[in-house]
């Protein structure tokens, strides 16, 4: 049970950190997209990317809560036995 407790949270995690990204960059929602820049000037190439971290808090948080309820639910079945 103790891989479970931490397998769960983080794919929680990451996939709502992926789907809220995802989600701003389709619906092109600033405070959830991640933008990348390329310019080719003559004296160089010039790369800038930058984003928001609302959707790496939001996924601590889902990661967070999860791993809650299922301690919740673990405790309650050793309390069961």
């Amino acid at each position: 049970m103790k891989k479970k407790l931490f397998w769960f949270p983080l794919l929680a995690a990451l996939l709502s950190i992926g789907v809220l990204y995802t989600i701003g960059n389709v619906f092109e929602i600033s405070f959830l997209s991640w933008d990348f820049y390329e310019e080719n000037p003559a004296e160089g190439v010039i790369f800038e990317a930058g984003g928001s971290v609302v959707p790496i808090i939001i996924g601590f948080i889902v990661g967070f809560i999860t791993e809650r309820i299922l301690k919740n639910k673990h405790k309650s079945n050793h309390n069961l036995v």
